[in-house]
């Protein structure tokens, strides 16, 4: 009797899946989409930055040798930025220029090798429309800080003169009092005659 073996190959992949959130006002200068990896990234992954709502799904796309922004969707054009060390520091993030209320969404940060999915990061970014701006300062409230500005220095430093002067014990005296006396025995004055 013949007995056949088989042999069966599991291979494991390991797929982690993070859900982040990021808001900002439309208008600033540029988001970042956080993506770190605490495995080192192999010589022959890739990292694809991607939008699934998107008929042409991918946002940025970064290799060992480089950016290949080829297929990139047309909207994200000159709009995306990786650090060229990404792969080698694990620090993945992708940096977008100028986002605008179109660009909320769910972004996927996918480490991939061979093909294969090694990890996988959701990121959803909401673009809000800016604030209003404040309302302006009453013109009555400018003056009333204006004259308080300016006259409570006068009007404290009077107030102290006259609480120090009118505190003061003179008894029968006047506050002031001025005496001239003459000199005794001859001294040197000016209208000697």
């Amino acid at each position: 009797m013949k007995m056949k073996m088989s042999v069966v190959i599991v291979i494991h992949l390991y797929v982690s899946q993070h859900a982040l959130g990021v808001e900002v006002f439309e208008g600033v200068e540029s988001v970042l989409l956080p993506c770190q990896v605490t495995d080192s990234v192999s010589e022959n992954s890739a990292v694809l930055w991607s939008r699934e709502d998107l008929e042409d799904s991918i946002v940025h796309l970064r290799l060992q040798s480089g950016e290949d922004l080829r297929n990139q969707n047309q909207v994200y054009r000159s709009r995306t930025w990786m650090r060229t060390d990404s792969l080698q520091t694990g620090d993945l993030s992708l940096t977008l220029r100028k986002p605008t209320i179109r660009d909320s969404s769910t972004y996927t940060c996918t480490v991939r090798e061979f093909g294969l999915d090694q990890s996988r990061t959701e990121v959803q970014l909401t673009v809000r429309d800016p604030p209003p701006p404040p309302p302006p300062i009453p013109l009555s409230l400018i003056r009333l800080l204006f004259h308080l500005l300016v006259f409570s220095p006068f009007c404290i430093s009077t107030g102290l003169l006259v609480s120090i002067c009118g505190s003061r014990k003179t008894g029968n005296k006047p506050a002031v009092s001025m005496e001239m006396n003459q000199p005794v025995g001859g001294g040197q004055g000016l209208d000697e005659e």
